[in-house]
């Protein structure tokens, strides 16, 4: 499909490396934080949804991470113990679960966000603007490859 769209294969490839190179770049290292909770990916994708969607049914948080059901749970309750999620009951009797952020998380998300604006205020100016033009486009890309 993408070489009837006048798009060559070869460019996707090498759109495909510049947003790993960018997503490398953003990436925390060590001594950014020393405080910061230690995550691994799929604890960091729970935890980003979690705050995206607060009060998200496990399910839906299966469902938006592609994550097996069993990986989830483990997940949450690491984050649960870590102080970065809470469960709570969503209905009168028990079996629903909803899931929210702590306001610990918010506080780390928070600090992790302000790292990267400033190492993206390092980029040039013209540069970022195009970029955000384009925000939109990457959202929906991320969506499209999620299924």
């Amino acid at each position: 499909m993408a070489e009837s769209s006048g798009i060559r294969d070869e460019q996707l490839a090498e759109l495909a490396e510049a947003l790993l190179v960018v997503a490398r770049r953003l990436e925390l290292r060590a001594g950014d934080f020393r405080d910061i909770v230690a995550l691994n990916r799929t604890e960091i994708a729970v935890v980003r949804e979690v705050h995206r969607n607060p009060g998200i049914t496990p399910t839906e948080l299966a469902t938006i991470t592609g994550l097996r059901r069993s990986n989830l749970s483990t997940a949450i309750r690491v984050l649960e113990a870590r102080g970065l999620v809470t469960r709570e009951q969503a209905d009168a009797d028990g079996r629903a679960v909803r899931v929210r952020p702590t306001a610990h998380a918010s506080a780390d998300l928070e600090r992790v966000r302000a790292v990267w604006v400033t190492r993206l205020r390092g980029a040039d100016a013209g540069t970022l603007r195009e970029l955000i033009v384009g925000r939109d486009a990457l959202e929906r890309l991320a969506e499209q490859l999620s299924g």
